[in-house]
């Protein structure tokens, strides 16, 4: 993976990626693989996913132009951190984000049975991804052009 030698520096300063995909949800058997703090529970909204053995993409400054525009689009937020004592997968957001230098966040809707025959999600949590994709391409620029200021 390499940037085309065609997109401008400017252009990948400005740019943010949105890593999607699903974030392991509480399920009530195995309750006991999640912190108390980090329990991403159906119907409550969409994951940020943070590992500080950068696994994910995310960053503070990445989650906070985040949660900006959940909350202007209304779109509930939730936070899981993976447990120190347990391993984890990653995504492709840490690959973009090297390669490219692009801003990036790992986000998901909560699911149970990840990579099972059985995968269970919530459909409330498929309308909050749907409607936070939409907001997105709406208020993004916006809510950077806001925080370039600080």
């Amino acid at each position: 993976l390499s940037v085309p030698a065609l997109v401008q520096p400017e252009v990948l300063a400005r740019s943010f990626f949105l890593s999607t995909d699903c974030a392991h949800g509480v399920h009530p058997n195995y309750a006991s693989k999640h912190q108390a703090e980090h329990r991403p529970d159906f119907h409550k909204g969409i994951v940020i996913k943070t590992n500080a053995n950068q696994r994910y993409a995310t960053t503070p400054l990445t989650a906070a132009l985040f949660r900006e525009v959940c909350k202007r689009a209304e779109v509930p937020v939730q936070d899981f951190v993976v447990r120190n004592d347990s391993p984890c997968g990653s995504t492709i957001g840490p690959i973009i984000s090297a390669k490219t230098g692009v801003r990036t966040i790992d986000i998901g809707a909560p699911q149970w049975g990840m990579h099972s025959c059985r995968e269970t999600c919530a459909s409330s949590d498929a309308m909050h991804l749907r409607t936070l994709c939409k907001a997105f391409y709406a208020l993004f620029r916006e809510v950077d052009n806001s925080t370039a200021k600080l």
